[in-house]
Parts: C-alpha cells; structure tokens; sequence
C-alpha cells in the first residue's frame, strides 16, 4: 500500500455511527488506538509487514512520535473515497512486528517496550 497516494485519514463519526463494530474509530479506541496515535505513526517511520490480513488492506508497524512505543495498525482504503486512509485497528507491536520493524530499517529499536 502506498501511503503517499491518501490525502487524508477517515475516521468515522461517533454521533452519526454509535455501533462500534461498524465504526473504525470507536473500534480502534477500543483496542487503545486513538486518532493521536495513527498520525504519529503514519508521520514517523511506519513499514508495511506482512500478517494475514481478512479485514485490512495493509499492516504497517511504527514508533509513535515519543519514540517509546511500537504500534501495528491496519488500514484499508476508505469506502467514501479513494484517496482517504480508513484505520481498521491496531495494537502495540508484538516482538515479530517489532523485529520485522527493524530487518525493514536496517536498524534495532531503542524504545521502551
């Protein structure tokens, strides 16, 4: 997935869809993945790893701004438009993640698990 082709992230409206398994940010606020913690991925060193993936397009993995937590998330392409990137879900990077994280960057990871 090629994130430079999305203008913008799309999150659903917690007003106009209460049903959580129907709204992505309800949903991802869930699992502990709020809107903060999808833009400071996406604006750090987000890589693309592979999971079998049945609800997503793609699965990146990255450090948060602080650089003191390792995320996945999932993404698709949004539904009301091509260039939207719709959040799926996430959870802190488990140890595959984190190391498939750094085969991709070349380098080991320093923050705090």
């Amino acid at each position: 997935m090629d994130l430079s082709k999305y203008e913008a992230i799309d999150w659903d409206d917690e007003e106009e869809e209460p049903d959580e398994e129907r709204n992505n940010l309800l949903h991802c606020l869930r699992h502990g993945v709020d809107e903060q913690v999808v833009y400071e991925v996406l604006a750090e060193e987000p890589v693309q790893i592979r999971l079998r993936l049945q609800a997503a397009e793609a699965a990146f993995t990255g450090p948060n701004r602080a650089r003191n937590e390792m995320w996945t998330l999932l993404f698709d392409t949004s539904y009301k438009r091509p260039d939207w990137l719709r959040p799926v879900t996430g959870w802190r990077a488990r140890p595959a993640e984190i190391r498939e994280w750094e085969r991709v960057k070349g380098h080991r990871w320093r923050g705090h698990p």
